[in-house]
Formats: C-alpha cells, sequence, structure tokens
C-alpha cells in the first residue's frame, strides 16, 4: 500500500478518469445538435430547461409554482438545487434568452459527470486501492448506463444520483472510522452536507440515507449520525417553512415528512449507545408526532411498486420483465459487481470490517431494488462496480486478482463500444410527433389549455408554449386532477368530454390511435386493460372491445364525428400501418365553445 502515499498517483489517476469518462460523454456530439442546437428528449429533460431558463432570468428563485400546469397551476415535485444552480451557472456565463442557456447547460453534465467519475477515482486512489481505483474508475467512466445519462443534452437530474449517493457512503465510512470526538464531528458534518445536498437535488436518494442510518446505528457510537442527520433535518425545515402555505405536503415533495425521518435518525441516534430499543422508539416517536409524515410514508412505498401510473413507465418496470436485447443489456451492465458483492460481504462479515460492508450493503440494496423497479440501475450499477472491484483487490492470488479486476473493469467499456454502434437519438420515431403537434400549437392563438396523454406533456408545454393540464408528473402533483382526466378520455358520450372541457378551460384535445391509448388510459385508472383492448397473442395480435369502440375517443378517431369539436391537425406519420387499426400518430381537436 505504499503507493497510496505517493501524492501524483492519485492525481494523475483522476485526471486520466477524467479525460476518459469526458471523451466517451461528448462521443454523442454527431447526433446531439440540430442546425448547431442541442437537442433534448421531449421528456423531463425539457422541464429542466424552463426551470433552469427561469432560474437565470429570475435569479435567485426557482419556479415552483407553474401557472401553466394542472388546471389552476400546479407546484413542481422537483426540489430545487439542480435546476438553481445550473441556472445560476448559466447565468453568470451571460445566459438569459432560452435558446443561449440551453447552450451553456447541454454541456453541463458531461463535464459534471466526467468530473466526478475523476473526484471518486482520486479519493478511492488515495484512501483504497490503486488496483479499486483504476477498475471502478474505467466501469464508471465507460458504462453506458452512466455515461449516457450525463452526455451532451442530457440535462435530466438522474446523472447526479450515483455521486450523491458515493457521497452518502463516503461519509458513513468516514463515520465508522471515526475514534474521537474531532473525527466524529468532521463525518457528521459531511454527513449532513452529503444527505441535505442529495435531498435537495433528487429526493429518492432516501434510500441512500436510511442505509447511512442503519449502518451507523448499529456499528458506531450514533455521534456523527445525530449530527449528521440533524443538519439535514434543520436545513430541510427552513426550506420548508419558507414555501407557501398551499405547498404540497405530500411524499413527492421535499418537506416535512422528510425532517421527520431525519429528526427521528437524528434522535435515535443520541440514545442509541445506551439502549438501541428505546432509541428506535423514540425515533418512531418523533416521526409520528408530525402529522402527514405515517400517511406520507405509506403512500411513498408506492414508488417501489403498486402505483397505476409508474406501472406504465419503463424504467420503472421490474427488471425480470425486460426480454431479449434488454435484459441482456442489463445483466451486462451489472456485470461482474453483481456476482462479487456476495463474496465481498460474506468477507466482510468474516472480517468484521465494517467499511467493506457498508459498501456491500450499499450495492446488494441497490441491487435488489434494480431487480424491483430498472429506476435504482443509475445508482447500482456504479455501486457494484465499486463492490466488485473492491473484492477482486482483496484475492490473495494476484493473477486470479489481476482476472477479477479486468472483469469489472472491461465489460462497461465493451458494452459501450456495443451501444454506439446504434446509439439511440434524442428524439425518436414515435417521440417525433409530439414535437409536431407541439409546434403546431405554439402557432395557435385561442386561449385555453391543452389535454393531452401525460408523457406528452413537457413537450407541449416548453416547446408548444400551451398550459397543460397533466404531464410527465404524473400524479405527483395532484392524483385528483390526473384522475379526472382520464376518466374524460375514458367517457363513451361526447357531452361528457364536454363538460370537462368547460370544467377545465381546456381547448385543444389530443387523442393518440385509440388501440393503443385508451390501454394506457385504463392501467393509469386501475381498470384492466382488457376491457378495451385484449391481447391475444395470435393473428390477428389484438381484440378491440365493444366497449373500446362506444367511446368519444374512437369517434373522433376513427370515424372524426365529434359535434362540439373541430379536427384540427392530423400528424403525418402513420401508427399501425397496413393494419385494419392504422391511422395517424396524434390527432388535434379543438373545443369549439368559449373557455375561461
Amino acid at each position: 500500500m505504499a503507493s497510496r502515499k505517493v501524492p501524483w498517483r492519485p492525481f494523475l489517476l483522476a485526471v486520466c478518469a477524467f479525460v476518459m469518462a469526458l471523451t466517451l460523454r461528448i462521443s454523442n456530439a454527431p447526433i446531439a445538435f440540430t442546425d448547431g442546437v442541442p437537442l433534448l428528449t421531449p421528456l423531463d429533460e425539457l422541464y429542466h430547461w424552463k426551470r433552469i431558463t427561469w432560474s437565470a432570468q429570475h435569479w435567485p428563485t426557482v419556479l415552483e409554482f407553474d401557472r401553466d400546469r394542472g388546471v389552476q397551476g400546479a407546484f413542481c415535485p422537483w426540489p430545487p438545487l439542480y435546476d438553481f444552480a445550473a441556472g445560476t451557472a448559466a447565468r453568470l456565463r451571460g445566459a438569459r434568452l432560452p435558446a443561449d442557456v440551453l447552450a451553456q447547460v447541454a454541456w453541463f453534465p458531461p463535464i459534471l459527470g466526467a468530473l466526478f467519475v475523476a473526484i471518486a477515482t482520486g479519493l478511492l486512489a488515495r484512501h483504497a486501492d490503486l488496483r479499486v481505483a483504476i477498475a471502478s474508475g474505467i466501469a464508471l467512466a465507460a458504462s453506458p448506463f452512466v455515461a449516457t445519462q450525463c452526455w451532451i443534452g442530457s440535462i435530466d437530474h438522474h446523472f447526479l444520483e450515483w455521486p450523491l449517493t458515493f457521497a452518502v457512503l463516503g461519509a458513513t465510512c468516514l463515520a465508522l472510522r471515526g475514534t474521537d470526538r474531532r473525527s466524529a464531528l468532521i463525518a457528521g458534518i459531511l454527513l449532513g452536507a452529503a444527505i441535505t445536498a442529495a435531498m435537495f437535488a433528487q429526493t429518492a436518494l432516501l434510500v441512500a440515507a436510511a442505509l447511512a442510518f442503519a449502518i451507523l446505528f448499529f456499528f458506531s457510537d450514533g455521534k456523527a449520525a445525530a449530527i449528521g442527520f440533524g443538519i439535514a433535518a434543520m436545513a430541510i425545515v427552513i426550506y420548508r417553512v419558507t414555501r407557501p402555505l398551499s405547498y404540497p405536503d405530500s411524499q413527492w415533495f421535499l418537506g416535512y415528512t422528510h425532517v421527520a425521518l431525519f429528526a427521528g435518525a437524528a434522535a435515535a441516534s443520541l440514545l442509541q449507545r445506551r439502549n438501541r430499543i428505546v432509541a428506535l422508539a423514540l425515533g418512531v416517536a418523533v416521526v409520528a408526532a408530525v402529522p402527514t409524515a405515517l400517511g406520507s410514508i405509506i403512500d411513498g412505498v408506492h414508488f417501489f411498486g403498486g402505483d397505476n401510473w409508474l406501472r406504465t413507465i419503463a424504467e420503472f418496470q421490474p427488471l425480470w420483465k425486460a426480454r431479449g436485447e434488454d435484459l441482456a443489456s442489463y445483466g451486462a451492465g451489472l456485470s461482474t459487481g453483481a456476482i462479487l458483492v456476495w463474496p465481498l460481504a460474506a468477507r466482510s462479515i468474516r472480517r468484521r470490517d465494517t467499511i467493506a460492508g457498508a459498501v456491500a450493503l450499499f450495492a446488494i440494496v441497490h441491487l435488489a431494488l434494480t431487480i424491483s423497479s430498472r429506476r435504482f440501475s443509475d445508482a447500482s450499477i456504479p455501486l457494484l462496480a465499486l463492490a466488485g472491484a473492491m473484492f477482486a483487490a482483496s484475492i490473495s492470488r494476484p493473477k486470479l486478482a489481476m482476472l477479477a479486476l479486468a472483469a469489472v473493469a472491461i465489460p462497461p467499456a465493451v458494452q459501450f463500444v456495443l451501444w454506439m454502434q446504434h446509439p439511440e437519438p434524442p428524439v425518436t420515431v414515435q417521440r417525433a410527433p409530439w414535437l409536431r403537434a407541439a409546434t403546431f400549437l405554439q402557432g395557435q392563438h385561442e386561449p385555453g389549455r391543452v389535454l393531452a396523454p401525460w408523457s406528452m406533456g413537457h413537450a407541449i408545454d416548453v416547446i408548444g408554449e400551451r398550459p397543460v393540464i397533466v404531464d410527465n408528473f404524473g400524479t405527483m402533483p395532484d392524483p385528483i386532477t390526473f384522475e379526472r382526466a382520464y376518466d374524460a378520455y375514458l367517457a363513451r358520450r361526447e357531452d361528457a368530454l364536454v363538460q370537462y372541457c368547460r370544467a377545465s378551460g381546456v381547448r385543444y384535445v389530443v387523442i393518440e390511435n385509440p388501440v393503443s391509448g385508451l390501454q394506457l388510459a385504463a392501467t393509469v385508472l386501475g381498470i384492466d386493460s382488457a376491457n378495451y383492448v385484449r391481447i391475444t397473442g395470435g393473428m390477428p395480435p389484438f381484440v378491440v372491445t365493444r366497449l373500446a369502440q362506444s367511446t368519444w375517443w374512437w369517434h373522433a378517431y376513427f370515424r372524426r364525428s365529434l359535434q362540439r369539436f373541430r379536427l384540427v391537425y392530423s400528424d403525418p406519420q402513420l401508427y399501425a400501418a397496413e393494419t385494419p387499426f392504422q391511422g395517424p400518430a396524434l390527432m388535434i381537436w379543438e373545443f369549439r365553445d368559449r373557455v375561461r
């Protein structure tokens, strides 16, 4: 381990990791621009662009309540840190107009992503082992699951998840090593900073905070944990009390539920040295003392499965539902780390190595969560790479150790090369109609909101500059508004749609081919989609029911026979081509009555 004492080696490794990571993260440049303008995927990236632009123009504020969402406006469930920081950076570089802001922020993720890889590699080289740093650094730099989250134009905040998870894990390991008050204080402050940054960037990182609490509660004296969770609780309570009275207090929004959890963790950590059972009881009592906390926690469990809307999103699907190339891709992504993490856990138990045990626990829990929901692969793949490299470096036989280290480092690089043979463009063929429809709506000047499938919401809001009833936030801001919108889609009579449009101020209604659209609408409402379209698996591949054919949606799409609406746009791209149900990818109908 003498090599760790040479300061230039960690620095040199960090520089090499940065160069490699940045090179791969800008390798999408040929498909990332059109006429010099960065392309964004027409999903969450678009709303990040809107929020970042708002902060650049209205600094030091963040767009929280948006009047262009919902029936009368809605709050954004994302925490403020990422969009505010990006908006601040764009403003410092002189950007104010949306196009100028986009030209700046499109480059932030690849640069920051490469910097995070460099920091992780350098710290591992300095405090762990050069071989661990090299193997995990290559995996972090080259894994396509990690790299594509932060290449040019990928401005969604998901690329921050693994660095912030690593930060929480690193602070936890530092607390485990603490032997005196000073080290506990430093570790506690760093833990508090890591958890606070994680919560203000992505509340789903509550999982990492929970793991940190569990580890420190059973394997430390609790001093650092009490400080860290206390800092996080205080930071969030300051943020929450400065929000408007109408700010939602649910599991999706950073607020009193998180304050209760972190205050409970801090209280339990203070008493854990005396009696852990009493300490846990006190922690639970603190959480239960906040009126809305327990209800929000119970509802929040749906994030891990059971939410009708989340079931329709690909990234929330269980890993076992993946098929063919998709399943093989995830298998290669999880790679050797998913195998080596188990002997790492076993060795940490035998040797009572709390540091290795913490890494193994973080990786195993996130692996289990990834199996239940692919959403967690953003953190599990980097964690498994670290765990795999740590075990590989601990193998006593040098040749076997080198083989294991290579098995951690090489597959991600090979997989990246294979991915780049057919890279997915930001705007796929399936999503191109969304942008055409949004562009059409941008040119319409009649007042009123747009009722469109939730997946198109951000495109119509940001590109079309039209207020939308539902968007890509789904049920998060207001489940009642979401369900009423889809009830209107499934209505049989046109009069029911007319009443809804009047009450909600809807001017335009966007519809897809009902063969696919009715199934989705039924699913998000918890209705068996077979009531509308039954998948047969033979020829024909599906059967449309009489209920489906009786809806206003079916009449509008196939018969174009609505009385109070007029067809104003029909997309040129066909859906279900060369079948009895072929038709335009999208239609837009205008409500003829006067709307507010």
